[in-house]
């Protein structure tokens, strides 16, 4: 089927057709789209037309891009998803390897201990790529952050529009990671806004790109251990760090009791671990 315009595809989500909807029009089968349309007035889809030329032009200034489900630089674990986005807006390289899923999703606390953040940096840095995270505060960064010191690709799955980066200060973050040939993905809109339910939405997304995802450090509530039970349902392979007995670690307990595999805290033991199911899987 010929691949679907990204104006048409904006233009579908300021109208918010519904999901399912959404993905039959990424896949090329335009008469969902006509079905919803039938009952849209004449005003509102004038404005949706206006809207998404604005989008387009705004997603175009930011060195961005729509990849729809069926472009084969999709992220192939996305499709295993039931919820999977009809396309992401995306700034940077994503290769064009739709038959694999791949990499290392690195999670964890928005403030780690400095033990943590050492792993999550020394981690990202052994493994092979791309490494996989949420460029949010702590350990996502201190992941990100490794991967570019070792000369790793990275990609970091947000929960706002691209051009609207959280937290503010990973601009510049944002920036290196696309300069060094990663990328930065978004299923929302340029310029949305984060919320807390898009923050949840994201790690499903990390969960799902990835062969494996690492749990460096959270509470038992984290926001990562939304990454890790989205990681339990598509079967991916789950690690997590030793527990150290503090609540700040009951989110490692919680993961270990639950099935995911012990990581020592020394990290070359743990790359070795994590890399021969990221290498096989």
């Amino acid at each position: 089927m010929p691949s679907v315009a990204p104006l048409v595809l904006l233009a579908a989500a300021l109208l918010r057709i519904p999901a399912r909807r959404m993905r039959a029009l990424a896949r090329g089968e335009d008469g969902a789209l006509r079905d919803w349309l039938a009952n849209e007035s004449v005003i509102r889809l004038a404005e949706a037309r206006r809207d998404a030329r604005f989008a387009l032009a705004r997603l175009e200034a930011l060195g961005g891009r729509v990849v729809a489900i069926e472009d084969t630089d999709y992220p192939a674990g996305l499709r295993e998803l039931s919820d999977a986005p009809a396309f992401l807006t995306v700034r940077g390289t994503l290769p064009a390897r739709s038959r694999w899923r791949e990499g290392t999703a690195i999670v964890g606390s928005r403030t780690p201990d400095a033990c943590a953040v050492r792993a999550a940096r020394a981690l990202a840095a052994a493994l092979p790529g791309p490494i996989v995270s949420g460029l949010a505060r702590g350990i996502d960064a201190a992941a990100h952050e490794g991967a570019l010191a070792s000369g790793t690709p990275t990609l970091a799955y947000v929960g706002h529009g691209l051009g609207n980066t959280y937290p503010p200060e990973h601009r510049a973050l944002e920036d290196r990671i696309v300069a060094a040939g990663g990328a930065i993905l978004s299923e929302t809109l340029p310029d949305e806004a984060v919320t807390k339910w898009s923050l949840v939405r994201r790690d499903r997304l990390q969960a799902a790109h990835a062969v494996a995802i690492v749990l460096v450090q959270s509470d038992a509530q984290g926001g990562a251990m939304h990454a890790l039970a989205a990681a339990q349902r598509l079967g991916r392979s789950r690690f997590a760090f030793e527990a150290r007995g503090a609540a700040s670690y009951g989110g490692n307990e919680r993961a270990l009791a639950d099935g995911a595999r012990t990581l020592p805290w020394d990290v070359r033991r743990a790359a070795a671990t994590v890399g021969s199911f990221t290498l096989n899987g």
